[in-house]
């Protein structure tokens, strides 16, 4: 198991990766990307987005009030499959300068919830079903983790526009 120091030093590693991907113009260590005039707008839909997606996936799953939560549950593995396949595909290539805000920040933002994970688990454990309510973390937490493993392997199998080329095609 990583110790916690390595782990961090990791992800610095990855977002400052991501970062000089996103900002390859200039030239030099990369810089933290900062806010652009239109990505105020792209993580306000993005985020509208995944909100009302959401909100229409948990109103349509079983269990909701009083009952596991199942739509939470299924939310946030799918948001974390996403994150994973976002994560490569940012890496890999030359993304549109909008993906990160409007589909990580926006979309990712406003469609996963942690809020929601820990009020699901406080309210099975309030309701006596303590059973339920560690095993929904645990299943939370290592089918979020199943889901990013995989959706970092997916990631590779995006297409991605090549350096210094325009197109979409895969390199």
């Amino acid at each position: 198991m990583e110790s916690p120091g390595r782990a961090e030093g990791h992800l610095l590693h990855r977002e400052r990766a991501e970062a000089s991907v996103l900002d390859r113009r200039r030239e030099g260590p990369p810089r933290h990307p900062g806010v652009r005039p239109g990505a105020l707008l792209d993580i306000a839909v993005g985020g509208a987005v995944g909100a009302l997606l959401r909100h229409l996936i948990t109103e349509a799953m079983p269990g909701g009030r009083g009952g596991f939560p199942w739509g939470t549950l299924l939310v946030n593995v799918l948001g974390c499959l996403f994150m994973g396949t976002l994560t490569t595909y940012l890496l890999k290539g030359r993304p549109h300068a909008f993906a990160r805000p409007l589909l990580v920040t926006g979309y990712l933002g406003g469609f996963t919830t942690f809020s929601h994970l820990i009020d699901g688990i406080h309210a099975l454990g309030r309701a006596g079903s303590w059973d339920l309510s560690v095993t929904y973390a645990v299943v939370s937490v290592v089918g979020g983790w199943i889901a990013i493993v995989a959706g970092l392997r997916l990631g590779r199998l995006v297409p991605h526009r090549a350096d210094g080329s325009g197109g979409g095609a895969p390199s």
